[in-house]
């Protein structure tokens, strides 16, 4: 465990945290940060933060049962801290590393040897799985796909891009498979990216960082599901189509080739095109185009 104290000279009320997490983190002793007076409500109500990092004008707001340091740049010293927990005290997911012995590893794979990998799983040429991956029976890691790569995670300081590091790690739930050259990247923080079972991602298709992906989905050649969106069970994403940060996609939902959906989908949805409407309506309006012509 690490005290604010260590780390921020002004320090309002020190406090103990092991990892740094967002506001909603359910990781015990978390530290976050605060830059938005909206969200002190969420970090108060949050059993999980024990420390705050905010301004001076937002401190008198949080919890006094929190530790809390004051920084004129909040989000700035939070991700400063953050890669310093990454670089030098090698924060990461919680998982006991093993490879079973009937694991089938081709020989020109990568596998890092803080990993998880069951009975049954097959990892093929060139593949790499990164620390912090967990694949668990009958996982498919087709022909150089990568699992546990880092994120697209960048912020603009003082007129220069800052690299966020990653912390975090991939769960690959029992059959799924990532098929030739499929990437899915590990969470930012001490948490894990998710692929339910039997879910199917293709060829060249990304699922990036923090995502759940439920089970028995199909996520198909090229397709995009970006940072953090929440993806129910039995959902088709088809090729080519892109997925927004942040959303939460339904059960059963259809997202149709080359689609790009910036909304959250209830269950059942079918959508199409750029940007995703209902399927039905995309196709009528394309129809009188095309009489129009």
């Amino acid at each position: 465990m690490h005290r604010l104290s260590e780390f921020f000279k002004h320090t309002e009320r020190d406090g103990i945290f092991i990892q740094t997490q967002f506001a909603n983190s359910v990781q015990q002793e978390s530290v976050c940060f605060v830059a938005v007076e909206k969200y002190l409500c969420q970090v108060n109500e949050n059993p999980a933060i024990s420390c705050v990092i905010t301004m001076e004008e937002l401190a008198g707001g949080v919890d006094t049962a929190k530790g809390l340091a004051i920084s004129p740049t909040p989000e700035k010293a939070f991700y400063q801290l953050h890669n310093r927990f990454v670089s030098e005290f090698q924060m990461r997911p919680a998982l006991e590393p093993f490879s079973d012995p009937d694991a089938r590893i081709h020989p020109t794979a990568h596998v890092g040897e803080y990993v998880s990998i069951g009975p049954d799983v097959e990892i093929g040429p060139g593949a790499v799985v990164l620390d912090g991956s967990i694949l668990k029976q009958g996982v498919l890691v087709g022909p150089n796909a990568i699992i546990g790569a880092d994120g697209h995670f960048y912020k603009r300081y003082d007129g220069h891009i800052f690299r966020v590091l990653h912390a975090g790690g991939v769960v690959l739930e029992q059959g799924a498979q990532v098929l030739a050259g499929g990437v899915v990247s590990k969470a930012l923080h001490t948490d894990f990216t998710v692929v339910g079972s039997e879910s199917v991602v293709s060829i060249k298709a990304h699922v990036a960082h923090g995502c759940k992906i439920g089970h028995r989905c199909i996520i198909a050649g090229n397709a995009q599901v970006s940072g953090y969106t929440e993806v129910d069970n039995d959902v088709w994403i088809g090729p080519s189509a892109t997925v927004g940060n942040l959303l939460k996609i339904g059960k059963g939902v259809s997202i149709e080739v080359g689609s790009v959906a910036i909304e959250s989908l209830d269950a059942g949805q079918r959508v199409s095109g750029n940007y995703a409407i209902d399927h039905r309506t995309n196709m009528m309006n394309y129809a009188r185009k095309r009489r129009g012509k």
